[in-house]
């Protein structure tokens, strides 16, 4: 039977697949595919699930297994989603909000999830952040390998059309801002 918009799964093949037939329930329920499918019966009744010897206590659930999560505090600033109550247990501090694209995260956190704006912000702050990085580089004395961060050598190597493109891109584009800004400052 060919797969067509609206088909139910309740209809069966016109022709029937030769040397083949369905199991009934009780069939399945006798079989036992635990020899040959990994994790085959995760899901049967307790008494006869393959992995009850190892769990610890099958009848709890994993809340009352391990023990809490002790719980960090911030000592900086951690955004958080607008969805959820509080902070995780354990988050990373390696990375504070700081600059302008602090700022844009700020405002970005202030959006649901759900919101476009949110995330066109965040990615904002990203590509603003690059930038931050770049100037605090050269501002310490250190030129970044930009080429070699970017992986254009192995853009060259492996993707030689794709990195053509790009460059060909990157060229028009630079013509076309050079010629606007000769053309603003001629007026």
């Amino acid at each position: 039977m060919e797969q067509v918009l609206g088909a139910s799964s309740q209809q069966e093949l016109s022709q029937p697949v030769s040397g083949g037939r369905g199991l009934t329930t009780e069939e399945r329920r006798r079989i036992d595919h635990s020899a040959t499918i990994p994790g085959w019966g995760s899901d049967l009744a307790r008494e006869r699930r393959p992995g009850v010897p190892r769990d610890k206590a099958p009848e709890i659930g994993v809340e009352h297994l391990y023990p809490s999560i002790e719980r960090q505090f911030p000592r900086i600033k951690i955004h958080k989603s607008t969805e959820h109550g509080r902070l995780t247990p354990v988050f990373g501090t390696s990375c504070p909000p700081s600059g302008l694209s602090g700022r844009l995260r700020d405002f970005g956190y202030q959006f649901s999830e759900g919101r476009l704006s949110r995330w066109l912000t965040l990615m904002l702050a990203d590509r603003v952040n690059m930038v931050e990085d770049i100037l605090g580089d050269l501002a310490r004395g250190r030129v970044p390998n930009i080429p070699k961060e970017m992986g254009l050598k192995s853009e060259l190597k492996y993707n030689a059309g794709g990195f053509a493109a790009k460059v060909g891109i990157a060229v028009v584009s630079t013509a076309v801002v050079v010629a606007y800004l000769r053309a603003r400052k001629a007026r």
